[in-house]
């Protein structure tokens, strides 16, 4: 008898208003890798999205340490942009845990996106403690929290909880 159940994340999709824009900010702000790019007309790919005669341009960027972030704009049928705010219904986020918070933020206010703090949060009590953290807003309002583990973090594992005491 086999065993049925989630066995890791593969990839977050997000749905863009422009693909090079969109690029600009996931591969060039972000540093993200470019891992491959084309537009589809796929008969199957309507069944999944349950669209009728989709036209999607898509690009494939690799998270390091695994997984991916694709990128779909659709050109048939178009929709409509959709900037829900962090405590909307439905709203969501995606999180990178980052080397250079510092920079990554001067450098990415600088280019003219908007982050919900002037300066990453240092989290001060709690299984998170003293990781540092930002949310950055994608050109297409995608959430993107980024988060850098305090110095004394043991690289082996990203759960924040190991090594913590009650």
């Amino acid at each position: 008898m086999s065993e049925s159940g989630v066995r890791r994340l593969n990839h977050v999709a997000v749905t863009v208003a422009d693909m090079d824009r969109a690029l600009a900010f996931w591969a060039g702000a972000l540093g993200l890798e470019l891992d491959g790019r084309g537009t589809v007309r796929y008969a199957h790919l309507d069944r999944i999205v349950g669209l009728d005669d989709t036209e999607i341009e898509w690009a494939e960027l690799r998270i390091p340490g695994g997984g991916i972030i694709e990128l779909f704009h659709y050109h048939a049928p178009a929709g409509q942009p959709t900037h829900p705010a962090p405590n909307d219904p439905g709203a969501s986020h995606l999180c990178l845990e980052v080397d250079g918070l510092d920079t990554i933020t001067s450098s990415l206010q600088q280019a003219g996106y908007t982050t919900r703090s002037a300066t990453p949060i240092t989290i001060p009590f709690g299984p998170w403690k003293g990781w540092r953290d930002l949310y950055v807003e994608s050109p297409d309002g995608v959430i993107v929290e980024l988060t850098e583990p305090p110095p004394t973090a043991r690289p082996e594992s990203l759960d924040p909880n190991v090594g913590e005491t009650s």
